[in-house]
This record gives structure tokens, C-alpha cells and sequence, in this order.
């Protein structure tokens, strides 16, 4: 397995998975963030060549495969509704008898999830704010970002790794004394932001610093191994193209960012 991480498709570079002393730097005209990629047994392919992390302590009292965490800002102020996430591909994958099911699966867990597996280039997304499992937003160090010249003078110091994990805060999500729920509500953010009608008028804050984690039990990257209703090897009916996970603009069809998964 090589994991690449980047602002865009043609901007990947080998990310040193599961080193959460080592996020990886991401800078673009949209966004820029740290990115640390966990996966549990990992033994696949390091920057340097070095030998792989395939054990940390994030993985021992939890059912998870992987997890992808992103610390970020906008660098202009974008609509919510214009950003999702999710995966693409290339080119045309060959869905097994049976995929429609899990689909209906995957729509239970993400109401908001769209889809066409069978188009040329295929691709599911949802909104970001419903996709992620945690979501914290705390304020920038400082007002602009152009004359700062290091990660934590732009976004904080990476704080998570070991026995600190990310915790839900999204208070700052709205303006004070109006959020709809509670700060560290997870199901009710998800549940607010898979209706549009609730967040067509919001948008991420270049002065905010969001704090962002996805994590599944059903997927092995190690082996492309899915389990979700039906248990599958996802690399022969994506005709062994990677897997990308992919946060973007819909409007304007550009990349925020992107995790790479490859056999």
C-alpha cells in the first residue's frame, strides 16, 4: 500500500502514515492544512524508505481501519454548500452484482450521499459537514495568512497522537448563542447538515481553523478489503485503479485536498 496526499490529483506525494509527529503540509490557492493519515496494520510503502508504523495506540480500543485527519483554513471565505466530500475515479469501475445493496447501506449510514458508479468518471460525494465524524473549529493565530511562514503560524501546532485524540467543538460553526445544538453533538451536526435548506447560507470562515476526522470499521486499505452488507475486494471491480478520498469545490470543480490509496 502507498497512501499520497496533496492539494490536488497532480500534486501527490507519499505520506508517512501513522506518524502523527509528522502531519503532512498541504498548500494551495483554496486551503491549506496538516493531514495525518492513520491505517491500522499498516506495512506498506514510507517517503524515505524507511520501515513502515503499523502499530499506535489511536488503534487499540477501537473498531476503526483507518482514519483520515485534516487541521485547515480557507484561504477565501467558500460557501458550505459548495464543498463535499468523497471519492472519484478516473475512469469506469465495474460495480458487482449485488453493489445496488450496498449503496442503500451506505445511504442509511449518509443520508446525503449522491452517487453514479456506472458514469465514465465515477464518483459519491456528500457534504463535508454530514461526511465527518469530527468536526472542532477554534480561531486562527492571526489575521492573514500571507506573512506567516510556518504550519503552526498559520493553523496551531498538530496537538493529536498518542492518548490525545480530536474532540467535537463546533460551536463556532454559527454566529454565538445561535447553534441548533450542542457543541459536542455529533449525530445532530450530521443530521443538520444533510439537509441543504438548513446551511445554504453558511460558508467556511478563513479566520477559522477547522479540525476534521473520518474514520470507518468497514475498510481495509492494506488489501482494498470492504465489508458493508456484503464483503467484497474492492481492487477488481475498480480494474485496480486507486482509491481517492476527495475534498473539492462543486462549483468550482477545484480540489481542496486528497488521500490516495494504492495497491
Amino acid at each position: 500500500l502507498r497512501v499520497r496526499v496533496g492539494p490536488s490529483t497532480q500534486t501527490l506525494a507519499t505520506t508517512k502514515v501513522n506518524a502523527d509527529d509528522q502531519p503532512h503540509f498541504i498548500d494551495s490557492p483554496h486551503f491549506v492544512g496538516n493531514i495525518v493519515v492513520r491505517v491500522k496494520n499498516f506495512n506498506g510503502k514510507t517517503p524515505d524508505g524507511s520501515a513502515p508504523i503499523s502499530d499506535i495506540p489511536y488503534f487499540h480500543d477501537k473498531k476503526r481501519q483507518f482514519s483520515i485527519q485534516v487541521s485547515g483554513r480557507f484561504k477565501q471565505e467558500t460557501p458550505i454548500d459548495d464543498v463535499v466530500f468523497g471519492s472519484e475515479f478516473d475512469h469506469k469501475i465495474s460495480p458487482p452484482t449485488g453493489a445496488w445493496l450496498a449503496m442503500k447501506l451506505a445511504s442509511v449510514i449518509d443520508p446525503a450521499l449522491t452517487h453514479d458508479m456506472y458514469a465514465e468518471r465515477p464518483w459519491f460525494f456528500s457534504p463535508m459537514l454530514a461526511s465527518m465524524n469530527v468536526v472542532a473549529v477554534s480561531p486562527a493565530p492571526g489575521p492573514t495568512m500571507a506573512l506567516r511562514t510556518s504550519p503552526a503560524s498559520i493553523l496551531h501546532a498538530w496537538e493529536w497522537g498518542g492518548e490525545r485524540e480530536l474532540a467535537e467543538n463546533n460551536a463556532l460553526l454559527f454566529p454565538a448563542g445561535s447553534a441548533p445544538f450542542g457543541a459536542a453533538d455529533i449525530p445532530e451536526r450530521r443530521k443538520f447538515f444533510q439537509k441543504h435548506a438548513n446551511y445554504k447560507a453558511m460558508a467556511f470562515d478563513p479566520q477559522l481553523v477547522y479540525n476534521l476526522e473520518i474514520f470507518a470499521p468497514f475498510m481495509d486499505f492494506n488489501t482494498f478489503d470492504l465489508s458493508l452488507g456484503m464483503s467484497v475486494n474492492v481492487a477488481r471491480y475498480t480494474n485496480n485503479q486507486p482509491i481517492r478520498l476527495i475534498c473539492k469545490s462543486k462549483s468550482k470543480n477545484a480540489t481542496i485536498f486528497v488521500v490516495e490509496y494504492a495497491l
